[in-house]
């Protein structure tokens, strides 16, 4: 998920196999909320990924101790991407890595959706 959040979700060698699972489970949701995922997602999935992240729940919570996660600094460290990515806070260092990455990973799916068969227009 990049080096800003990876570092908490990455996978250690004596991490239980149901760690690694709900921390994929974290990581796709992560790629999905910033708009790194590889496949598309339609409105209403934007939108559940959206909710996840704007307001902190016993979901969130339970998902994070499952991982093996602290919720608060996982919940603390995504709001504070998010305010970077949106322009309310100046990026740290890791952080503006991160979202050069992501903006890497927007640019290469482009270049995909470009082209792709399903997209080409025959004349």
């Amino acid at each position: 998920m990049g080096n800003y959040l990876s570092k908490t979700l990455v996978e250690t060698n004596d991490c239980p196999p149901e760690q690694k699972l709900w921390r994929a489970v974290l990581n796709q949701a992560l790629m999905d909320a910033f708009e790194v995922n590889t496949i598309w997602i339609c409105d209403y999935e934007k939108r559940d990924v959206d909710n996840f992240f704007r307001s902190r729940t016993q979901e969130f919570d339970d998902i994070c101790d499952n991982a093996g996660l602290d919720p608060t600094r996982l919940w603390r460290k995504v709001q504070r991407l998010k305010g970077v990515k949106a322009g309310f806070l100046i990026p740290h260092k890791k952080e503006q890595r991160t979202l050069t990455m992501f903006e890497r990973f927007k640019k290469k799916r482009a270049n995909y959706v470009q082209s792709h068969w399903r997209h080409s227009h025959v004349g």
